[in-house]
């Protein structure tokens, strides 16, 4: 079975689907092998993908590489679902891109973090393009959502009252940002009329009867989580209101023990190594893409700013964290994101990233952070609080350089149609500009001027010629007026031109002879100013990043950070060179400052690999001082390793020692993580952490009960072993429990102590006359005795769902236990059953550092 959450709604479907199969007296095993596979519940998160569409009516739509299909109508071409980069699809299909979309009910997919309603481009391209409207076809709260959206990206922040805070008191160059953006916000082939949304997109709502009638004869209806297109009153299409994102086969090999991102085809879970074929520089920067949303056949701009052996990407594209992990770059390495501004051709992977794994620090400008709140709040029907609690935030003062991991970045606003960051960052005598999104051109800069939409210092500034000085210069190109025309950096000087890299542009537009270059993308291509240094300073912040990125030492003090800084020794290991070896006496700690280990015993048989970040050898504190695994240099291996006698000396009386020798008894007890088909493929990092998260095992003999209903959610726990059973009362159900008196809504949090606890004692008391265990046959022969007009027509005890729990699954409410509210299941055990716990306060511990398991567990109770 492949990875597997569970919501309520699920476990209602899964019990609607075992009542039709009730105990009639015949053997389980004469059912079909169609039965048996019909009552399993599809997930559409993490399911192996199914067809869009039913085969018959494959032969009516074009599906596209990356998602979505177009079906061909008399009133135009109509495409469902908006992913990322979908218009290069139609472009490269030889396709004229469609006018007419329809807005998936669900625009975010929560398993790859993206949107799966990017209509800025499609919009973008019909009006600047095609010079027409596009057509989005949704309902009311779609419409309101895509309204928020476009008012960030198209026209500008929706909330500017703060802009002056972004800027140091002693900066002089400070945009007048309400003419700026009311300079751009223009139609361009009408300047006396204002940009609007509704220049751009015709949106059409689906009316009471949920259709929207295009003309010709053309009619698109939702019904039953479907689409249907009729054309002359015949149906010609249907199609899922749900998207599928697509990837290549290559990424799809890559979606393997990744943390967040794991491969719901592999049925079979296997420890991937990849080999580090990179290995960061000191200083320098690599490319991921530098063309724009236009670019059929180029990747839309990125980068990596390597700083001192670690990484702050800038504006990272769709799944660029499959690009690290194919060349053995732990996420870790990367703990930086830069929003440079909020345009989908920049900010489209940055929720990705964010979420990957723990949780990443963002760096920008409060305006354009808050900014971006606001767009994703609209985009994933996420509250603004909800999406700013999934990220740390580095706001950027403009005026004053911010100091990361040893590199100091000046930021500026550059002059665009929003708010949009330039930087220079400088380490050890070199020099790197980025340029963002920007218009320069300085004949075109003085016309603005002389209209008084800059001021002269404004004007100054973006005029300057110190960009030029840099060791490195990331110069964006496009048409004007908010892009920089690329034949006017072709009259640079070739001093210039020669440290010069065109970006944001497709290298089809570099003029030709003109001596501009686009830089090389991908990590083989790493420009590298700073290969390595001997900088103590930089040595000692690198090793500072390291030990802050430990779990384990979150709480240490200065004392003891700077006890571990005098006791520890930096160890070489050359490939394929054994560490440890498995039953010896060992007698030190390692953290893994580069390369990658691998960690693999014969008896019991296990391979696991670790990177950057990830330590080992504690085992041997508690084991008799003995190995339990070999330890393998994949590679050329550098280890902060620290004694034994050392570890005891600075951890002895504190929680680290507590939290390891917990971290050893669960170890002992059980390996659950691997049992279970999702947490088997979180990251050795995400693995430790919660196992050191974990308490020790707890039994529960049959038919006792292992949560109650109504009471806080206080716990969430793996089953070890044995059997047990969640019992998801309906509100029907649960009113018969409480007799005609008490009116129960299990969505309702406020309810009293009081009437919580009489219900639980009239549930308890139910349960008793029930005879334990509770299973749906049962439940169907035995009706109620309280009878109320408002059920006893249309109810029966079999309204109570049930989900069994077996070894291995984990069960939890967890928006319960994340918002503090009260359970809305009961867990009993079927048979004996041997539970691990995981506190409530550890949970939301856990899943504040990995924001990604957060949003991916909302509404699940149950993980298979």
């Amino acid at each position: 079975m492949a990875c597997h959450f569970v919501n309520e709604q699920e476990v209602l479907e899964y019990a609607s689907m075992t009542s039709s199969h009730q105990d009639d007296g015949s053997d389980d095993g004469s059912r079909s092998e169609n039965d048996r596979q019909s009552n399993q519940i599809k997930n559409p998160i993490l399911l192996k993908s199914e067809s869009q569409f039913s085969e018959s009516d494959i032969s009516n739509k074009i599906k596209l590489p990356r998602g979505g299909s177009i079906v061909m109508t008399k009133a135009g071409a109509i495409q469902f679902s908006m992913v990322p980069e979908t218009l290069k699809d139609s472009i490269n299909l030889g396709l004229d891109v469609p006018g007419i979309f329809i807005v998936p009910s669900h625009r975010f997919d929560k398993r790859f973090c993206l949107s799966v309603a990017e209509f800025e481009f499609p919009a973008y391209f019909s009006f600047f393009v095609k010079r027409r409207r596009v057509t989005l076809i949704t309902d009311k709260e779609g419409e309101e959502a895509i309204r928020a959206i476009f008012q960030e990206t198209l026209l500008g922040p929706k909330d500017l009252s703060r802009f002056d805070q972004d800027f140091s008191s002693d900066y002089n160059s400070k945009p007048d940002i309400i003419k700026e953006l009311g300079h751009f916000a223009k139609n361009p082939f009408n300047p006396s009329e204002p940009l609007t949304v509704d220049l751009l997109i015709n949106f059409l709502i689906f009316d009471e009867q949920n259709q929207v009638n295009l003309g010709q004869e053309v009619i698109v209806k939702k019904e039953d989580q479907k689409f249907l297109i009729f054309e002359n009153g015949k149906q010609i299409a249907k199609m899922k209101n749900k998207v599928e994102i697509l990837i290549d086969d290559a990424k799809s090999n890559a979606y393997i023990k990744y943390g967040l991102f794991s491969n719901p085809n592999d049925q079979q879970y296997v420890e991937h190594y990849f080999e580090q074929t990179f290995t960061p520089p000191a200083f320098g920067v690599t490319v991921l893409g530098c063309s724009h949303g236009f670019d059929p056949k180029g990747s839309v701009s990125g980068y990596i700013f390597w700083i001192n052996g670690l990484g702050v990407m800038l504006d990272p594209p769709p799944f660029t964290t499959l690009l690290l992990r194919k060349n053995g770059i732990p996420s870790r390495l990367v703990k930086w994101v830069i929003i440079s501004h909020n345009h989908a051709d920049h900010d489209a992977g940055t929720f990705q990233k964010l979420l990957e794994s723990e949780k990443t620090i963002l760096i920008s400008t409060a305006t354009i952070k808050e900014s971006f709140v606001r767009k994703y709040a609209a985009m994933t029907g996420f509250t603004a609080d909800y999406i700013q609690s999934l990220f740390n935030f580095e706001r950027v003062i403009v005026g004053h350089p911010l100091k990361i991991n040893g590199a100091s970045f000046e930021f500026h606003y550059s002059l665009h149609s929003i708010p949009c960051l330039s930087f220079t960052v400088r380490l050890g005598g070199k020099s790197i500009y980025f340029s963002g999104d920007t218009f320069y051109e300085p004949n075109g800069l003085k016309a603005i001027y002389e209209k008084g939409v800059i001021s002269e210092s404004r004007f100054n500034y973006l005029t300057s010629e110190d960009k030029w000085n840099n060791s490195l210069i990331l110069h964006e190109a496009g048409v004007p007026p908010i892009h920089t025309p690329a034949k006017l950096l072709a009259l640079l000087p070739p001093e210039v031109k020669e440290k010069l890299r065109l970006i944001h542009t497709a290298a089809k537009d570099i003029p030709p002879d003109s001596g501009l270059k686009v830089p090389g993308v991908g990590l083989e291509n790493t420009i590298v100013l700073i290969n390595q240094t001997e900088d103590s300073r930089l040595n000692i912040i690198q090793e500072l990043s390291l030990i802050e990125n430990i779990d384990l030492f979150k709480h240490a003090n200065i004392h003891q950070v700077r006890q571990i800084f005098e006791s520890s020794t930096l160890k070489k290991y050359e490939q394929n060179q054994n560490i440890c070896i498995q039953d010896e006496i060992g007698a030190e700690f390692y953290i893994i400052r580069k390369g990658t280990v691998k960690i693999h015993s014969e008896n019991p048989v296990f391979v696991k690999y670790l990177h950057y970040g990830d330590y080992f050898g504690e085992g041997c504190f508690f084991n008799q001082n003995k190995r339990r695994a070999n330890a393998t240099a994949m590679n050329q291996c550098d280890l902060i390793t620290l004694s034994k006698a050392d570890f005891l000396r600075v951890f002895q009386y504190d929680e680290v020692m507590q939290k390891l020798e917990n971290l050893q008894v669960v170890r002992s007890q059980t390996q659950i993580m691997e049992k279970n088909k999702f947490f088997s493929q979180l990251t050795s990092y995400q693995k430790i952490q919660l196992e050191l998260l974990l308490n020790q095992k707890r039994f529960f003999q049959k038919h006792s009960m292992i949560q109650q209903y109504g009471v806080m959610a206080t716990v969430a726990f793996f089953v070890v072993s044995g059997k047990a059973q969640v019992i998801l009362p309906s509100d029907y159900v649960v009113q018969q429990f409480e007799g005609q008196s008490v009116k129960v809504n299990r969505q309702d949090s406020t309810i009293s102590d009081q009437t919580k606890q009489q219900q639980q004692q009239i549930i308890d008391q139910k349960k008793k006359r029930l005879s334990l265990p509770i299973n749906l046959a049962m439940l169907e022969q035995q009706r109620p005795n309280i009878q109320t007009p408002e059920v006893s027509e249309k109810s029966s005890i079999s309204e109570i769902k049930t989900y069994p729990l077996t070894s291995g699954m984990f069960f939890g409410e967890i928006d319960s236990i994340v918002q503090n509210r009260r359970t809305t299941t009961i867990v009993e055990a079927v048979e004996d059953t041997e539970i691990v716990i995981l506190e409530s306060s550890s949970l939301r511990s856990f899943l504040a550092d990995n924001p990604g398991l957060m949003v991916l567990f909302q509404e699940s109770i149950i993980i298979e």
